[in-house]
């Protein structure tokens, strides 16, 4: 029985089950659902529209500058979908909650790239993948903490489903998985130049090997990322008058082009023929802090320049002409820098060193605004505290993935031509989804270890789906069939049964036609 054909309610069962194997175990730990600096942005205001709050606090103070006044846009930062996911869950004790949902939106996704791979349709195989994954893989993190960064992995499974049973699935398959793919881009653009990597070198692939696949990316994954630009699109014209994708975006690549340096370099030949808000800062955009690095600095901290201009249209503007111009005069050095932060990016996959930061005054105070029982529990969970076992975590989640590459290439790459066709290409799309998320995250922002982390579970997962596939030692080679002792044809990874008896084939002996020689 198939994952998909299945009767609805043992799905649903082992859903939540599962579900609750990977969103609670760190749930329970900490006490609490885990917390980052940009929590506030995304909860904050679900919890203000759920209570209809008439002064949201997210709303930026007024600004007296003589720049003018601030992006009135309140998806400046972050865009509206992972907002939308959180709103049902934004009042009292729902919080809890949302551990347990990313868990089980996490399963349903685990369960359908299992289903493509051919992996055998066992509830006790499932469960115990999900057990595993939810136990020793830092995707039990990012499921326990309030933000989008658990779907990334889930993007990229999503990818291959698409690639491998598209024109298989039923019509409202299809619809959940646009639907899919479409929530995953609105709720962070780095998904959306994920997805664009994935398009192009899927694309190259198919044009290669398997024109048909085309057709599977045009309508599974082209069409979603056309939604979400919709979409965001919409958002931004709706909120803030202007039809982009993002207002924030030239700011976050200037930050970058800045840490890196170029951007310095051309501001330093700029300024004594423009007047760039930034020209009277030159000496200072260099500077870091401790936590800070230069890009962050110019980004978040209290006195980086960010801070100091604010997100005035003027600012804005100009932070966009002066990216394009560096970028424009200085393609090499970009290119460059931007291949050493994607390297760089891709080796960093410990979970991220802010865990037992001290809590932000923001963070503390939205939760001061639930229920007094909901801010205790906040208070006395371990992260608050400073006493999450975060060098605990990484050195499980470390073994977990030193076992996952060891499997892959006990499994995989030893064996690679003898591996069933869907497992290759499951193998092949995490490669380049890992890629691409360190290319885009590194490249485009700073190097830090939540980025790559938020998906090198996908390496674990990999070689669990190697194992459960590859159940016979000696497997026959792809497109090879028999016939087993109980009338079951034979594939890649099952042995011809005893007793099926010796094959023959047609040949010639003494010059007879009419006799037959054993086939050896």
């Amino acid at each position: 029985m198939r994952f998909w054909n299945a009767s609805w309610i043992s799905p649903a069962l082992l859903l939540i089950l599962a579900g609750v194997l990977i969103g609670a175990p760190l749930l329970v730990l900490n006490g609490f659902p885990l917390t980052f600096d940009d929590t506030p942005g995304y909860l904050e205001p679900a919890f203000n529209i759920l209570h209809r709050a008439a002064q949201p606090a997210w709303t930026p103070p007024p600004d007296l500058s003589p720049h003018g006044l601030p992006s009135p846009n309140i998806f400046f930062l972050r865009p509206f979908g992972y907002m939308l996911f959180l709103l049902p869950f934004a009042g009292g004790w729902g919080v809890w909650l949302i551990p347990l949902a990313q868990g089980m939106l996490a399963a349903a996704v685990l369960r359908a790239a299992l289903s493509a791979a051919g992996a055998p349709d066992r509830p006790g195989l499932f469960i115990g993948i999900a057990a595993v994954l939810g136990l020793t893989t830092s995707l039990s993190l990012h499921a326990a903490t309030i933000m989008p960064d658990f779907l990334t992995g889930l993007v990229i499974l999503l990818v291959y489903v698409v690639v491998v049973r598209w024109p298989t699935l039923t019509a409202v398959q299809r619809l959940l998985t646009v639907a899919a793919l479409t929530g995953t881009i609105v709720s962070h653009l780095s998904h959306l130049a994920i997805l664009g990597g994935m398009i192009v070198l899927l694309g190259l692939w198919a044009l290669w090997h398997d024109r048909a696949m085309l057709r599977s990316l045009a309508w599974g994954v082209l069409l979603p990322m056309a939604l979400a630009v919709g979409l965001l699109t919409g958002s931004n014209l709706l909120t803030a008058g202007r039809p982009v994708l993002s207002e924030s975006s030239p700011v976050f690549l200037l930050a970058r082009l800045i840490g890196d340096g170029p951007a310095r370099d051309y501001l330093a030949e700029a300024c004594p023929s423009r007047d760039y808000l930034l020209c009277g800062s030159l000496d200072v955009l260099d500077r870091s802090a401790p936590g800070y690095v230069t890009s962050d600095y110019f980004l978040w901290h209290p006195d980086g320049a960010r801070r100091r201009f604010g997100d005035q249209p003027r600012f804005v503007a100009e932070a966009a002409e002066i990216a394009h111009n560096t970028i424009a005069s200085r393609p090499a050095a970009v290119a460059e820098h931007g291949l050493a932060n994607a390297a760089g990016q891709f080796v960093e996959v410990q979970p991220d060193d802010t865990l037992n930061d001290p809590v932000k005054p923001l963070t503390r105070r939205l939760f001061s605004r639930f229920p007094s029982a909901v801010y205790a529990a906040f208070d006395r969970s371990l992260q608050t505290q400073q006493r999450f076992p975060r060098d605990g975590l990484a050195l499980v989640q470390d073994l977990s993935l030193s076992l996952g590459v060891l499997g892959l290439a006990a499994l995989g790459l030893g064996r690679w031509r003898r591996v069933d066709g869907r497992v290759r290409m499951l193998i092949l799309v995490i490669g380049i989804g890992l890629t691409l998320n360190a290319a885009v995250t590194g490249g485009l922002s700073a190097v830090h270890d939540r980025y790559q982390n938020r998906v090198i579970w996908l390496v674990p997962f990999a070689a669990l789906v190697l194992l459960a596939t590859a159940r016979s030692r000696d497997p026959l080679p792809a497109g090879r069939t028999g016939r087993t002792g109980s009338g079951q044809p034979t594939g890649w990874n099952t042995p011809p049964g005893m007793g099926t008896g010796t094959p023959v084939v047609a040949g010639r002996l003494s010059g007879s036609p009419s006799l037959l020689r054993t086939a050896r």
